[in-house]
C-alpha cells in the first residue's frame, strides 16, 4: 500500500528518500547511507506509516538509551501514548503497541529468545525493523550486537539501516542481501546544509580549504607541524594545554555569528579545563539570559540535587561540558537546553558525535589526534565526520561551520586531508561468546547453529576476500593436471630418484677423495676398493634408470620442480582456506567444550546451569554464572550483595582511586577474595583452550554501592566519591540491571533471588532510577 509521501512531509523530499521509499513499497529491505543531518529518519519515519497503515508493527531500535528517549519523545508527539512502547533491559511498557522503541541490544535479547523463521509473540506482526546508526557495527565492544540482529531477524521482516556514510556500504548492502533477504543500497552525498571549513591559528580564522578542495596554499608554511619535538621520555602535554585558547576561539566565533558551537576535545579534563578559560565571555542577550535562568530554575527544582552542581555558574553564562562523567540528570539538562538555543557553546568529548540530535552551527575540533589504550595517534575520516557532522541546522542555517584549531605537534597539511577524505570502512566486530553458544544451542540443532555463525559480516567478508586466493588456487590445480602428463619419450622414469641416486654418487666420490688422503697402507686400500665397489654398484643402477641419458631430461626436471611448487602452494592455500572460513566455528566450538567440562553444556543442549546461564548478559556470562550458584552471595546482606555485584561488572579502571578498596566491609572483601579463586579457575581454563575473554572482577566502586544500597543521599556520595558524577551512576545502574537478571533468570537460587529483590529495592531510587 502506497503512501503519498507530500502528505506526510511539509517540505520536498530528496531523491535519496524518495529512492529509499519506493524501496520499501517494494517490499524490499534498505540500506541508507548518507551524511549526519541529511534527513535519513525520513526514511525510517516513512516505514512507521507503512507499517500503520498496512495493519503491521514497527520496531524502532538505536544504539543508546538517550537516543532511545528521544525517539519515544518525538514519535509520541506525532502518534499519541497509546501507540507506542518502549522495551529497555528492565522495562516493559505497552510492548504490544504499533511502534516500539528499544535499544539494539534489547532487539538482539528478544531474537535470541524467538526460534529462528518462527515470529512468535515478541515478533509478532512485526513488519519493519529500524536499525539507526547501523555504523555503530564499528565499535569494539557493541558491533557485534547490529550483526546478530541481522543475521537473526526472520527474513519476513523489513529492515531499515540508517547509516552514516562508510567507504564499503556495497559490502554492507550484500551481505544483508545474501543473510536477510531482498535489499538495496540507497547512496547519498548530499548534505541540505554544505559545510565550509576553516583553521584557527594566530588568532585568526583562515579558509582550510582552497577552491579546488586542496590545502590552502598560505598555510602550509605558517602552520607546519614542529615534528621535531622530543618528549624525552615525559607524557606528551595535554592539547588543551599547548592548544588554542578557548576563549579567543570562541571571542572570534561570537563576532563572526559562528554560535551556538559545540567545542570537542579528548579528554573530560581537557573539556573542564576549557570551560573555565573561556567564561567571561558575553554570550547571551538580556532576553536569553531571562529565559535561561527560568529553565534552569524548572530543572533544579524538579532535581533538587542539581542546586550544588559546580557547573552552574557557567551554564548562567551560556556555556556547559558534556562527557560520559556528567550526571545523567544534568546532562538531561545541558541537551535540552542547548536543544533550545540557550546554550551558546558545549565542550564536549566525542561520544556526543555519537547521534545525539543536537546540531550546532559552528563545530570546534580541537586536535586531530587522540590518546588511546594505545598511545597518541591520528584521528580517523569517520571519527573527524562524525564530529564535523554536527555543523549546520536544517532548517536554521544556510551554511555549517566546521574550524579546526592549530596545534603546535600537528600538521594543517593533514587537517586538509581529513576534511576531504572519504570515510572509513565498517569491520566486522562479529564475536562468539558463551551466551550465544548457549542461546543458539538452546534453539537450534548444531549445524543449525554453524549455519548462522557463518552468516556474520565477519565471515563474508574472508569469503570476500579468499575469492582473489580460490581463483588462484583453481589455476594452481588446473596446471598440476596439465603438467601429471609426463615427457618421457620411452619408458617413465622416476626424474627425483634418479637425481637422487647421482647425488648420492657425489657423496661417495668425496668419501673416496678422504680416504685416499687420510688413510695409508693395507687398511686404507680395502677401504678405497670397498668404495670403488659401491660407487661402481649405484653407477650402474643410475645409467640403468629410463631418466640416463632422456633428450628431455631438462624440461622434465623444470616440470618436477614445479610440481612440487604447485602441491606445496595447493597445500598452504588449502590450510588458510580451511582456517579462515571455520574461524568464528571453531571459536564457537572451543567455548561449546568449556561449557561441556563446566556442566552447562550436555552434548549439544544446554543443562539447568546452561538454562540459569542464558538469563544473565554480561563480558563473561560463565563467570557471573559460576559466581551466582557457588553460594559465597548468599551469606551477605543485601547492601553488601549490592557492593558485590558491582565487583562483578567492575573492570579496572585508572580513573579510579585505588584506596576505594579499603573502605570495603570486611564481609565484601571476604566474598570477593572466595570469588578471586572462581575468576583464577576459570582464567586457567581459558588459557588452556587459548580462549580471551575478558573477567571482570574489581574492588574499586563497591564501596560506593554499598554506601548508596545503606541509604546515603547523592549530596554525601558526590563527597566520598573520588571520581565522575556519570561513572558512579553509571555503575550503580549496572549494579541493578545484574541485579534483575539473577531474579529473573531461570534456576536462580531461590535465597539468591530474596538478596537480589531487597538489594533492587535499595538501589533503585532518585539518580539511580531510569525515567526511562
Amino acid at each position: 500500500m502506497a503512501i503519498i509521501a507530500s502528505d506526510l512531509f511539509d517540505f520536498k523530499l530528496d531523491d535519496f528518500q524518495l529512492e529509499a521509499i519506493e524501496h520499501l513499497e517494494q517490499g524490499l529491505s534498505v540500506v541508507v547511507c548518507a551524511p549526519t543531518g541529511s534527513g535519513k529518519t525520513v526514511v525510517a519515519e516513512y516505514a512507521v506509516e507503512l507499517a500503520l497503515a498496512t495493519g503491521k508493527r514497527c520496531f524502532y531500535t538505536t544504539p543508546l538509551k538517550a537516543l532511545s528517549n528521544q525517539k519515544l519523545y518525538d514519535f509520541q508527539k506525532r502518534y499519541g501514548e497509546d501507540k507506542l512502547g518502549l522495551l529497555t533491559g528492565d522495562l516493559s511498557i505497552n510492548r504490544d503497541a504499533p511502534i516500539v522503541v528499544m535499544t539494539t541490544e534489547v532487539f538482539r535479547n528478544m531474537l535470541y529468545g524467538t526460534m529462528f523463521g518462527d515470529v512468535k509473540r515478541s515478533l509478532h506482526n512485526v513488519g519493519f525493523v529500524i536499525l539507526d546508526e547501523c555504523h555503530y557495527m564499528n565499535d569494539t565492544a557493541r558491533g557485534t550486537v547490529w550483526e546478530e540482529s541481522i543475521i537473526y531477524s526472520p527474513k519476513d521482516i523489513q529492515i531499515v539501516a540508517l547509516s552514516a556514510t562508510i567507504a564499503n556500504s556495497d559490502e554492507l548492502t550484500n551481505w544483508i542481501n545474501e543473510t536477510h533477504g531482498p535489499t538495496k543500497l540507497v547512496l547519498s552525498d548530499h548534505r541540505p546544509v554544505p559545510l565550509r571549513f576553516y583553521y584557527y591559528g594566530d588568532r585568526q580564522l583562515y579558509p582550510l580549504l582552497n577552491p579546488g578542495g586542496g590545502l590552502n596554499p598560505s598555510l602550509k608554511n605558517r602552520f607546519s607541524a614542529r615534528r621535531c619535538f622530543q618528549h624525552k621520555g615525559k607524557a606528551r602535554p595535554s592539547i588543551a594545554a599547548l592548544g588554542a585558547n578557548p576563549s579567543d576561539v570562541l571571542s572570534i566565533l561570537s563576532a563572526r555569528n559562528m554560535l551556538p558551537a559545540i567545542y570537542f576535545l579528548f579528554s573530560r579534563r581537557g573539556c573542564e579545563e576549557s570551560m573555565r578559560k573561556a567564561r567571561g565571555i558575553p554570550l547571551l542577550s538580556q532576553q536569553e539570559q531571562t529565559e535561561l535562568a527560568f529553565e534552569i530554575e524548572g530543572f533544579t527544582k524538579a532535581n533538587p540535587n542539581l542546586n550544588n552542581h559546580p557547573h552552574l555558574p557557567y551554564l548562567f553564562e551560556g556555556m556547559s561540558v558534556h562527557h560520559a562523567g556528567m550526571l545523567p540528570s544534568w546532562k538531561a539538562m545541558v541537551e535540552k537546553l542547548f536543544q533550545k538555543g540557550l546554550l551558546k557553546v558545549i565542550f564536549a568529548t566525542e561520544t556526543l558525535a555519537a547521534g545525539i540530535n543536537m546540531p550546532a552551527r559552528t563545530t570546534v575540533i580541537s586536535s586531530i589526534s587522540k590518546r588511546d589504550d594505545a598511545g597518541q595517534r591520528a584521528l580517523n575520516a569517520s571519527e573527524f565526520l562524525q564530529m564535523s557532522g554536527r555543523a549546520g541546522r536544517r532548517g536554521m542555517d544556510e551554511v555549517g561551520y566546521v574550524v579546526v584549531a592549530h596545534h603546535p605537534f600537528e600538521s594543517v597539511e593533514d587537517a586538509a586531508k581529513l576534511a576531504t577524505a572519504r570515510a572509513n570502512a565498517l569491520v566486522s566486530r562479529f564475536t562468539p561468546s558463551y551466551g550465544m553458544v548457549l542461546n543458539l544451542l538452546e534453539r537450534h540443532s548444531q549445524p543449525e547453529a554453524k549455519d548462522l555463525i557463518e552468516r556474520s559480516f565477519g565471515q563474508f567478508i574472508i569469503n570476500e576476500q579468499l575469492t582473489a586466493l580460490y581463483e588462484q588456487k583453481m589455476l594452481w590445480e588446473r596446471e598440476l593436471t596439465e603438467l601429471s602428463h609426463p615427457l618421457c619419450p620411452g619408458e617413465l622414469g622416476d626424474l627425483p630418484l634418479y637425481a637422487k641416486r647421482l647425488e648420492a654418487i657425489k657423496v661417495k666420490h668425496k668419501q673416496l677423495k678422504q680416504t685416499e688422503k687420510g688413510l695409508k697402507g693395507q687398511a686404507g686400500m680395502q677401504a678405497k676398493n670397498e668404495l670403488h665397489k659401491e660407487i661402481s654398484l649405484m653407477l650402474d643402477e643410475a645409467y640403468g634408470m629410463p631418466c640416463h641419458g632422456c633428450p628431455v631430461q631438462k624440461p622434465c626436471s623444470k616440470q618436477s620442480d614445479r610440481i612440487k611448487q604447485l602441491e606445496r602452494r595447493i597445500k598452504e592455500s588449502n590450510r588458510r582456506i580451511e582456517q579462515e572460513t571455520n574461524k568464528y566455528w571453531h571459536t564457537f566450538e572451543v567455548l561449546a567444550n568449556i561449557l561441556r567440562l563446566m556442566g552447562y553444556l550436555d552434548g549439544d543442549k544446554p543443562t539447568a546451569l546452561g538454562k540459569l546461564a542464558i538469563g544473565i548478559r554480561g563480558t563473561n556470562e560463565l563467570f557471573l554464572s559460576e559466581v551466582a550458584v557457588s553460594g559465597i552471595l548468599e551469606d551477605l546482606k543485601p547492601a553488601q550483595l549490592a557492593a558485590m555485584l558491582t565487583c562483578l561488572i567492575t573492570e579496572g579502571s585508572s580513573r579510579q582511586q585505588e584506596n576505594q578498596r579499603l573502605k570495603i566491609s570486611h564481609t565484601v572483601e571476604s566474598a570477593f577474595y572466595d570469588i578471586q579463586i572462581i575468576a583464577r579457575k576459570l582464567h586457567h581454563m581459558q588459557r588452556d583452550f587459548e580462549v580471551d575473554i575478558s573477567i571482570d572482577l574489581s574492588p574499586q566502586l563497591a564501596y560506593l554501592t554499598e554506601r548508596w544500597a545503606e541509604g546515603a543521599d547523592w549530596d554525601e556520595m558526590r563527597m566520598i566519591a573520588s571520581g565522575d558524577e556519570g561513572d558512579v551512576v553509571r555503575s550503580l545502574r549496572r549494579t541493578l540491571d545484574l541485579c534483575r537478571q539473577f531474579i529473573r533468570a531461570p534456576g536462580m537460587p531461590d535465597a539468591l533471588v530474596k538478596l537480589c529483590m531487597d538489594a533492587e529495592m535499595l538501589l533503585a531510587r532518585d539518580e539511580v532510577k531510569e525515567d526511562f
